[in-house]
């Protein structure tokens, strides 16, 4: 529960927040604002949730130290890492590649600019990962991390032929496969990396977690963005669908189970 919990509502965040966005967009006044100020509001709503809300450990000395951002994983998981980190570096640059490209699909495919239906299509990703979580914890880490790249890398098959093909019902097909199986595989990841953490472990190792992710999303995007100038967008879509390519295959031969002996005091190197 708490790997799915942890990996997947940002997930649900983005595919909740790409369709209120669209509609408020499309149908709410001010539309370059309205999405803004309603974001200004739940942040105030959430500072306001954990002024309320009561603390789940035992206070110390050293809060100023605590700000000093430490990042690493413990020894006992790092040898799960570089499979973790080809896992959440491919599926998140595929939902960069939606977030970057879905517009020009959109417009290309259905001949509409609609916010609503840009957001739609991209909440068809990033929704299906978080009803496709769950299944992974069906499985051991290693196996579900196959599972969900092999299954991620048919869906990304899939977009890259539609793209090219123009063929709308097997694109919305495709990003629902890609998404869900991404779900799986995330989820995965983190429980492995997180396998035995104490709670003194949470916070560097979702640092790395989230390092990684978000390097997914901006590094390849920057690529591509660069590349649009010269490139098609199937070319780019192309370019991905091979990422996604060599992250199964090293996911598949290298992926392996947390060790299940006994956890003692935590381990890490900074």
């Amino acid at each position: 529960m708490a790997s799915v919990a942890s990996s997947q509502t940002v997930m649900l965040g983005l595919a909740v927040g790409a369709i209120v966005s669209g509609a408020l967009v499309q149908f709410g006044p001010w539309p370059r604002e309205l999405v803004f100020l309603v974001v200004i509001g739940l942040l105030l709503l959430s500072v306001a949730l954990i002024a309320v809300s009561p603390e789940t450990v035992t206070g110390m000395a050293g809060a100023r130290r605590s700000l000093r951002p430490r990042v690493y994983v413990p020894a006992r998981v790092r040898s799960l890492l570089p499979v973790a980190a080809a896992v959440f570096l491919a599926t998140w640059a595929a939902g960069a590649f939606y977030q970057a490209f879905v517009p020009a699909l959109v417009e290309d495919q259905l001949h509409t600019s609609s916010p609503l239906i840009v957001g739609l299509v991209f909440a068809a990703y990033m929704g299906p990962s978080v009803l496709g979580a769950p299944l992974g914890g069906l499985f051991a880490p290693a196996t579900a991390q196959r599972v969900g790249m092999i299954g991620f890398l048919t869906g990304m098959i899939g977009i890259v032929t539609t793209i090219a093909t123009g063929t709308l019902e097997l694109f919305i097909a495709a990003t629902i496969v890609a998404g869900a199986s991404q779900g799986i595989a995330i989820s995965a990841a983190t429980r492995g990396l997180l396998h035995g953490n104490t709670p003194a472990d949470r916070a560097p190792t979702f640092s790395v977690i989230y390092l990684l992710s978000y390097s997914g999303a901006t590094i390849p995007a920057l690529i591509a963005g660069q590349l649009s100038n010269t490139l098609s967008l199937p070319q780019i879509a192309i370019g991905y669908g091979a990422l996604a390519l060599v992250a199964t295959l090293f996911t598949v031969v290298g992926a392996h189970n947390p060790r299940t002996e006994a956890i003692g005091h935590s381990e890490h190197g900074e």
